[in-house]
């Protein structure tokens, strides 16, 4: 290091991402290397206010700490170092890995193979040392504070611990940011090899929002979608258009195949609030092109695949509301005479909901009267009470007019993106009593039972099923779009659900 430092001065940046010894040990045999060096990048140190279970949780300094101490106290013309507590927001579960790092470059083939055993051991993947090297070549990917770093190396409780003293004469800058979506799109565009160029594709906004909302693996998702796309697009031998709008989970654009077929791509996000990947494809085989768009092709890992293209939704077309509910209810109900043997179904049961309007209710700092809540919580133990598992039947799960769509071969409309439940069919009806809202103004109550009613004339299914999940249903998609940042709209069905807040039997 040393000869190449002397043979190159100010023109070398040294990247540390491990232990300290071998800079501590250039830096003491050969004084005249720090102010050498163009630059000195270290993974190293932890600075936040929480304290750390063991002193090894810092393990770059815990290691060696009279090499941290050395490493830390050198002068050298740019000294950055990129903490613990900064790293750790770059972690995502082992399982997600391949959903960002899924090139098929040489170089991603070589790390999967020396680093898979380690990733299932682990359990977690956190991009500690690719931040240190990214921050070198993006100097804005983290923001810096200067300063100067203290290392204990004499009381073993916190042997190798660091603290940090801000102060514009200081020696030392250390991270307290990152850009993660910008690091993963680095990330991943430099991961696909420097020779193959992917064309960005513009992605609706409410997908953007859903997916930052589930966290550090969405955001991965969103950096890794273009390079993904120009993958599946070689392997199915198809040509993707831009994202169509409408969709909230998932990206979905037109395709077209080599002979001019018509498909459709859609790649779920990781973590989709709910849904299963699997047991949407499951659905999708068992129907075959029967209520259901047809599934050309699939990929579990990605969770993408390839779709009939349909028309519009019925919610772009020239009816009105009831002649939508006479449409979907009519599609229904030839869903809900579909085999259900040997699809892969999850049986429906209402803990979900009890989860998450418990836990939503806090994490929104109480969005609604707590009686809103309560309500909902009642009709939640009354449809587990009363649920009677000999009428379960194979349901949409969220059959609403954006996911109904006219079908191209004059076979009327076909559902898209089915959840794959295995429940009472009122759960299905409770989705439509959520639908256009604002046909339920000025009088939420009566407008409510009038549609119940109507729901209960097309399908045969008991009204106070029907009431009980259309309340549940409307509750829970109000937090959703709170959680997403749809607050107009969120609020609009709270105060819906508040409105229809009565005591009395509605039914």
């Amino acid at each position: 290091m040393y000869q190449n430092i002397k043979q190159n001065p100010h023109e070398i940046i040294l990247i540390g991402i491990g232990n300290m010894t071998n800079i501590a040990t250039l830096f003491t045999t050969y004084p005249d290397a720090a102010g050498l060096l163009k630059g000195l990048y270290v993974m190293n140190g932890y600075f936040d206010e929480a304290p750390l279970p063991e002193p090894y949780y810092n393990w770059n300094s815990w290691a060696d700490p009279l090499a941290s101490k050395i490493v830390f106290s050198s002068n050298v013309s740019v000294h950055r170092a990129i903490p613990l507590e900064v790293t750790d927001t770059l972690t995502i579960e082992a399982k997600q890995a391949r959903v960002l790092l899924n090139s098929g470059s040489d170089l991603m083939k070589s790390v999967f193979s020396f680093g898979g055993a380690w990733l299932e051991k682990s359990e977690k993947l956190t991009l500690h040392d690719p931040l240190a090297a990214v921050s070198v070549f993006y100097p804005d990917i983290c923001s810096f504070e200067r300063g100067n770093v203290q290392v204990e190396t004499n009381f073993e409780s916190n042997m190798g611990g660091t603290s940090f003293a801000p102060s514009q004469k200081g020696n030392v800058e250390i991270a307290r940011t990152v850009d993660r979506e910008q690091f993963y799109r680095i990330l991943s565009t430099t991961l696909c090899g420097e020779n193959k160029k992917v064309k960005q594709r513009h992605i609706p906004q409410l997908v953007v929002s859903r997916a930052k909302s589930v966290g550090t693996v969405g955001e991965a998702w969103l950096a890794n979608l273009d390079n993904m796309v120009s993958e599946l697009e070689k392997e199915w031998h198809i040509s993707g258009e831009d994202a169509l709008s409408g969709g909230t989970h998932a990206l979905v654009a037109n395709a077209d195949g080599e002979n001019g077929e018509k498909y459709v791509l859609k790649i779920d996000m990781p973590e989709d609030l709910g849904g299963e990947f699997s047991k949407e494809i499951s659905v999708l085989k068992t129907a075959n092109g029967k209520s259901y768009t047809k599934l050309y092709a699939y990929d579990i890992e990605r969770k993408a695949c390839l779709l009939e293209r349909l028309g519009k939704p019925i919610d772009k077309l020239d009816y009105t509301v009831q002649e939508k509910l006479q449409i979907i209810c009519m599609a229904l109900q030839k869903v809900w005479e579909l085999p259900v043997e040997n699809a892969e179904l999850t049986t429906g049961d209402t803990s979900w909901f009890n989860e998450f309007l418990e836990s939503g209710y806090e994490k929104l700092n109480h969005p609604c009267p707590r009686k809103v809540i309560e309500q909902a919580l009642v009709y939640l133990k009354s449809r587990t009470e009363n649920e009677n598992p000999d009428e379960f039947v194979m349901l949409h799960g969220d059959a609403h007019g954006e996911n109904t769509l006219k079908s191209l071969t004059g076979e009327g409309f076909k559902f898209i993106d089915p959840d794959g439940i295995f429940y009472e069919k009122a759960y299905d009806l409770g989705v439509l009593m959520r639908e256009w809202r604002e046909e339920y103004e000025p009088e939420p109550m009566k407008a409510g039972k009038e549609r119940c009613s109507y729901l209960h004339h097309l399908t045969s299914v008991p009204e106070q099923e029907i009431w009980e999940w259309g309340y549940i249903q409307m509750v829970s998609t109000a937090f959703v779009m709170l959680q997403i940042g749809q607050e107009e709209t969120g609020h609009k069905m709270l105060h819906i659900a508040e409105c229809r807040n009565n005591k009395s039997n509605p039914v």
